[in-house]
């Protein structure tokens, strides 16, 4: 994708400018004025400071990158966020702290107030709140709030009631930059119409991404290979899980008994953890066609192979720990550092997993097979999307406004983000960043989840809840009130996208 090569260029020019410079200090055997230069290794403290250098380049070079918006003033109008109270961080801030998102946040808002000349305000609600907030507020023609930052699934529920403007119908709004995540446009439009997009504006999108933690220290005692490069060749599939995670398992008292001090291969759960193997190994619920409508072709052998493979990992195996109740395990079993592998998101990072005495690294789900053409993941379901309230006076103001915050948030609070991520004990390097680029550049927004409520994407969950593996009878007893519900989601797409030709 154009926005990939463009984040994939800005490293690379990093890395090359470092290069050139390490050259030019250590490789030459005289200087400019024909004296002996110096030709000892540099210290492990300079190449530190070297790696730092890189770091901060391949972040900061996205600084360079025009957001093509056009030099406007809006006289002190309020641009106005109906939101989540969970995330309000995210929206504003009311001063610099040291501490670095919410420096970033801050400094995002002060750039746009004072480019544009506008105030930000937020109003925020618990996350099952907003989307009818905002609706009463579009029923009552009040203009109250310009964009919406929501609950994906609840988003997804309300956006059939037709109170959410058309992303497309907005000027400025360029989603081939990389500000915007590409599944806005593969998974979440239908035929011209966009109500729900993911930009980094939604940092909760960001940090709920599902990847997978590695323990290097225990990887290293098992001989695994450098699991970068392995991702970078294409070859990290769930066979190759598999394999690494034979014999892993360890009773480490003898007791017997298989507990959270044993030694295991693998932490999960059987929750949203399990579910986004669904997408990393190519799976969708609804495909989308050239004329941006939808199929449900979820099921067909493919899945009933994935459960298989899924069900065996769990309950055939002895290397892997899970419970059936606790949603994200992981984040209080793989800090004990008796952990291979566990999967979980982004944000544990600097959360879970700040304080662990051990090096660990940060890699995306396996993919099926290497013939998978890439790597992909989802992020959990509480994460934010993006709308336009319909009730908006001006699309120009709100165009010019969303696309500066959502570039802006590309700019300074996902570098941000990235920097208290990575700074603990996970790989502080170029590789750890362009990795946490890679994963965040797969996401999924599968349109039969963001608009299927509650629906088919939590089978996999419920069957390894039950302990069983009979996709087949499952889908049989409960597809029928899952399709009639998207076809209700797709007629709605359709009525609206005829209202809006025939105004």
């Amino acid at each position: 994708m154009m926005k990939q090569r463009l984040i994939s260029l800005l490293l690379v020019l990093a890395m090359m400018a470092s290069s050139a410079a390490l050259l030019s200090c250590s490789s030459g055997t005289e200087n400019a004025d024909g004296a002996a230069a110096n030709t000892e290794t540099p210290s492990a403290s300079e190449e530190e400071a070297v790696e730092t250098e890189e770091q901060k380049d391949s972040l900061e070079a996205r600084m360079d990158v025009p957001d093509e918006l056009p030099e406007k003033t809006f006289d002190g109008r309020t641009f106005a966020i109906i939101g989540d109270d969970a995330c309000t961080d995210h929206y504003l801030s009311e001063e610099l702290s040291g501490e670095p998102v919410n420096d970033a946040v801050f400094e995002r808002n002060t750039e746009i107030c004072e480019r544009f000349d506008i105030t930000l305000d937020a109003v925020v609600y618990p996350e099952s709140n907003i989307a009818g907030q905002a609706q009463n507020s579009v029923v009552a023609g009040d203009d109250a709030y310009q964009m919406m930052a929501c609950h994906i699934i609840y988003l997804g529920m309300s956006a059939t009631n037709d109170y959410m403007y058309n992303w497309y119908d907005l000027p400025y709004v360029n989603f081939d930059q990389p500000w915007w995540s590409d599944s806005t446009v593969s998974d979440l439009k239908y035929k011209d119409k966009a109500f729900i997009a993911i930009g980094d504006f939604a940092l909760s999108a960001l940090s709920s991404t599902y990847c997978m933690f590695y323990n290097k220290v225990l990887a290293d005692s098992y001989g695994l290979p450098d699991m970068y490069e392995l991702v970078n060749e294409g070859a990290w599939t769930i066979d190759k899980q598999y394999e690494f995670s034979e014999g892993v398992y360890m009773d480490t008292n003898g007791d017997g008994t298989r507990d959270a001090n044993d030694i295991y291969a693998l932490t999960t759960d059987c929750k949203s953890n399990a579910n986004t193997y669904l997408w990393a190994f190519g799976k969708k619920i609804a495909t989308q066609q050239e004329d941006f409508t939808y199929v449900l072709d979820y099921y067909d052998e493919k899945l009933v192979a994935i459960v298989e493979k899924l069900y065996n990992l769990y309950y055939e195996t002895d290397y892997v720990y899970f419970n059936t109740t606790d949603h994200g395990i992981g984040q209080t079993i793989f800090p004990l550092g008796n952990n291979l592998f566990t999967n979980g998101y982004i944000g544990w990072a600097n959360a879970a997993l700040r304080d662990v005495e051990f090096d660990y690294g940060i890699i995306p789900y396996p993919k099926w097979d290497e013939q998978q053409a890439d790597y992909y993941t989802s992020v959990d379901g509480g994460h934010e999307g993006l709308s336009i309230l319909k009730s908006i006076q001006d699309p120009e103001f709100v165009g010019v406004i969303a696309e500066a915050l959502n570039a802006e948030s590309w700019k300074r609070v996902v570098p941000a983000y990235y920097d208290v991520s990575l700074k603990f004990k996970g790989a502080r390097d170029e590789q750890s960043i362009a990795m946490l680029d890679r994963i965040v550049n797969s996401r999924i927004f599968d349109f039969g989840y963001v608009y299927g409520g509650w629906g088919c994407v939590f089978w996999i969950q419920y069957l390894l809840e039950g302990a069983s593996k009979d996709i087949t009878s499952y889908y049989e007893k409960n597809f029928k009130p899952y399709n009639k519900s998207m076809e209700k989601v797709f007629e709605a797409f359709d009525e609206y996208t005829t209202a809006s030709a025939n105004p």
